[in-house]
């Protein structure tokens, strides 16, 4: 909630009551304009107005759409920009992909959005909203946000607490309403997050940013890797795993010549094959922030193939979103500085729904 707006209340002896139809009017209405919340005397309406209060901390941009997924940039209060990705499933899933840094301190080699300096974390309200802005956009669908992943800009778990907080309220019926189970926070391997994140009291999940299933390589690919090393990281997977009963998904990207060969599927079973997991393989996007090429479609296959028959539970998961910069380790904000391809869209048209009509 909005800090100016619980000083204005108290200030103004508004009652208590108010700001529970202001959350039902921002969260569950999604207002875009305090004018619209019918609940509100004109004279209160008046007073926001007249302190000048924004109704977000954050400013749509633009959005850029591709297929089922669209990209929307959004300009932080201190003229930062960051991004966020809304897919749509075939099954009526909406998932959002949330940011939780000004790009990323952790720098992994493969990645976009590492190759760009680190800025700031988020806050708690800037997490949330990323939601509420695809949320007003859905709601021109008639549709909601079904999934969150903290997926997005920067490590989550580098800003614990904002990210912590930001899961309980996409959880709370008073806010987005959004199933524990529908929420994965994906780290690439902060360890003493992990356990905390294992008492974190709701059944959200985790997700694991893997790429190699051995110290030397993940170094590699990971500086991250050298400060919390793969054995301690397994360790932490362990206690969540035991703490929680829930399985944890291992993302791992497969580069081409890099990680994608057999004798890493060998080693990848070795790793996993009695934990308490899945395995997301997720195709390399190449971009100009990296020497790095995608894998052969037949090595795909065989790497899959390999760890099915050994056991593991497995899935490809198809590149979404690549031609807009949305993809896996694409969000680099480099459509800020260019056109970028596909349609662009305004914030009035935004508002106005018109994102499908064009």
């Amino acid at each position: 909630m909005n800090e100016q707006i619980e000083n204005l209340f108290k200030e103004n002896n508004v009652p208590k009551f108010r700001l529970k139809q202001l959350q039902h009017a921002i969260y569950k209405d999604l207002i875009t304009d305090f004018e619209q919340i019918t609940t509100f005397p004109k004279w209160l309406k008046d007073k926001i107005k007249a302190a000048n209060i924004p109704l977000t901390t954050m400013e749509l941009i633009e959005s850029h759409r591709s297929g089922n997924t669209v990209k929307f940039v959004l300009k932080t209060h201190d003229g930062h920009f960051i991004e966020s990705v809304l897919i749509e499933h075939k099954d009526e899933r909406k998932t959002v992909c949330v940011s939780c840094q000004v790009f990323c301190a952790v720098g992994c080699k493969f990645c976009a959005t590492g190759a760009n300096s680190y800025k700031r974390n988020l806050t708690t309200d800037e997490i949330t909203e990323q939601v509420l802005f695809v949320s007003r956009y859905l709601k021109h669908q008639d549709a909601r946000v079904t999934n969150i992943v903290y997926m997005g800009m920067g490590e989550p778990f580098l800003t614990y607490k904002p990210v912590e907080e930001s899961v309980k309220l996409l959880n709370s019926p008073d806010y987005f309403n959004i199933g524990a189970r529908h929420i994965v926070v994906s780290t690439s391997g902060i360890v003493p997050r992990i356990y905390d994140y294992a008492e974190i009291g709701i059944q959200a999940k985790l997700a694991i940013s893997l790429h190699a299933p051995n110290q030397k390589l993940r170094s590699e690919l990971m500086p991250i890797n050298d400060r919390y090393p793969l054995a301690d990281l397994m360790k932490a997977c362990d206690y969540f795993v035991e703490k929680t009963g829930k399985r944890i998904s291992y993302e791992y990207v497969l580069i081409g010549g890099i990680n994608d060969q057999i004798e890493q599927a060998k080693e990848l079973v070795d790793l996993l094959i009695d934990r308490k997991s899945h395995v997301n393989l997720l195709v390399y996007n190449p971009h100009e922030f990296a020497d790095y090429k995608m894998p052969l479609e037949k090595d795909v296959i065989a790497f899959r193939n390999y760890l099915q028959t050994r056991g593991i539970e497995v899935t490809i998961r198809k590149s979404m979103g690549d031609d807009i910069s949305g993809a896996c380790g694409q969000l680099s904000g480099k459509q800020l500085e260019e056109k970028n391809k596909g349609p662009v869209f305004a914030q009035k048209e935004y508002f106005d729904g018109d994102l499908e009509k064009k």
